[in-house]
């Protein structure tokens, strides 16, 4: 849940300290687990057994890590599009300047994997706008308690040496106008103040990017099916260790440790003349039921997460239509991401507009265009075919806008303009000059 006061209480020391020590006992272990689960650190690691002689394999999959992947560059895989009528060179020359493209992916990422992500605006030596993304584990955002759940603060923690566990945490805590720092003991108990700064947004320079209403990872629902295919298939290797480590028999032999020991390994075994054998006792395995309930695991958890599973060979032999209707939950659940993200990357150029000072930068941020495409195979020859059959039908634009590999439709316009214009005139068709010389010569021959 999140965290928010009343709109006109003010940030004191004690109540940065209640805020911070609340989270870190109700909030950070859930987001931890979350992580832990994208990283692979899962629950299979802390499998024990009594018997230590016995095979303990601890083997990880990591669907989580896997579909998070999937949705990533499904919806940025492509680079994300930022178009405004408007003149937007300063707010473009903030976005290249800060790489945008990779920050729009790893925003988009650390939402995935921990439910919601922040990214941290910030000044650097140069005096050039930054921005940051951070883990839902490094910060709080705060919230006033009205139905707007407006942002009223951001605080940001980390070890003052990373060296050294027994060592302070810094505190920031970004106002509407300040930067307040403190210093803390590592339970967050006591707030030391360090001082103050004024910043120049006019609001928290924080983008809140929040993956859906819950805060709650993409692998969310699959958690519990990732454990237990994780148990079946370290099991199921375990069995098989076993196997291939049978228990020898040997009837009629009266055989010390150190006779046993030393015929194990000179791979020789001595027996009496009479009334002696050896044998492996072997457990008969049939592992078909267990690939069969691996696979059952397997589907049901790309179908719970709407993540396809692209290993599959019918992935490379499906039409365009065949596979968009295969992707159409994908899609559906993709849609509802690039919602949520578009919202935050608005926040971000609304932040970037408030450094740069334009002229109606409001209007700006406003009329700013966000498109995220859909990062899809693509068959050129059936855009073609498509385009070719509705020539005539629909306008040119339209018709180009439907090619794959025609990112701007208006230039392409122009351009194809130009080169018939250029074609006429190397022919002497629709040139003003050669029309106004063949006029003038016509004129001249009726006045002979």
């Amino acid at each position: 849940m999140p965290i928010c006061i009343d709109k006109e209480r003010a940030m004191t020391p004690e109540l940065l300290s209640t805020i911070m020590s609340r989270w870190m006992t109700e909030e950070r272990p859930r987001l931890q687990r979350y992580g832990d689960y994208y990283m692979g650190k899962q629950d299979i690691l802390l499998k024990r057994y009594s018997d230590s002689s016995k095979p303990c394999n601890r083997i990880v999959t990591n669907y989580c890590d896997n579909i998070v992947g999937n949705y990533s560059g499904y919806l940025t895989g492509l680079p994300v599009t930022y178009k405004s009528q408007s003149a937007m060179d300063e707010v473009q020359e903030v976005l290249n300047y800060n790489d945008v493209r990779t920050k729009d992916s790893e925003l988009l990422r650390m939402g995935l994997a921990y439910g919601k992500a922040y990214e941290l605006h910030y000044m650097d030596e140069d005096g050039m706008e930054r921005f940051e993304e951070l883990t839902a584990l490094d910060g709080i955002p705060v919230y006033d308690n009205t139905i707007e759940r407006e942002l009223l603060y951001f605080i940001r923690f980390y070890r003052e040496d990373t060296l050294d566990e027994a060592s302070g945490i810094l505190v920031d805590v970004y106002t509407g106008g300040t930067i307040d720092h403190y210093r803390s003991d590592t339970a967050g108990t006591v707030m030391e103040p360090l001082g103050s700064e004024p910043h120049g947004w006019g609001q928290v320079p924080v983008v809140v990017f929040s993956l859906n209403a819950d805060d709650l990872p993409i692998f969310y629902k699959v958690m519990g099916l990732q454990d237990a295919y994780n148990t079946l298939l370290s099991g199921e290797v375990d069995d098989f260790e076993a196997f291939c480590d049978a228990y020898l028999v040997l009837q009629g032999v009266d055989a010390e440790q150190e006779d046993i020991a030393a015929m194990k390994e000179r791979r020789v075994l001595l027996l009496p003349a009479e009334n002696a054998s050896a044998a492996y006792l072997t457990k008969n395995i049939s592992d078909t039921q267990i690939q069969n309930l691996l696979q059952n695991l397997n589907d049901t958890i790309h179908k719970l997460a709407n993540s396809p599973d692209f290993s599959q060979e019918s992935f490379g032999v499906s039409s365009g239509i065949a596979l968009r209707f295969r992707l159409l939950g994908f899609e559906n659940a993709a849609s509802a991401i690039a919602a949520n993200l578009t919202k935050a990357l608005q926040k971000r150029i609304e932040l970037i507009c408030a450094i740069v000072n334009l002229k109606g930068s409001e209007a700006l941020w406003r009329d700013m265009e966000i498109i995220i495409d859909r990062n899809l195979p693509v068959n050129d020859v059936e855009a073609a075919n498509m385009v070719n059959t509705l020539r005539g039908l629909v306008s040119d634009k339209t018709l180009l806008s439907q090619i794959p590999f025609v990112s701007d439709v208006d230039g392409e316009l122009e351009a194809v303009q130009a080169q018939k214009a250029e074609s006429l005139e190397l022919y002497g068709f629709g040139n003003p000059a050669a029309e106004s010389e063949d006029g003038d010569g016509e004129n001249r021959q009726g006045e002979r």
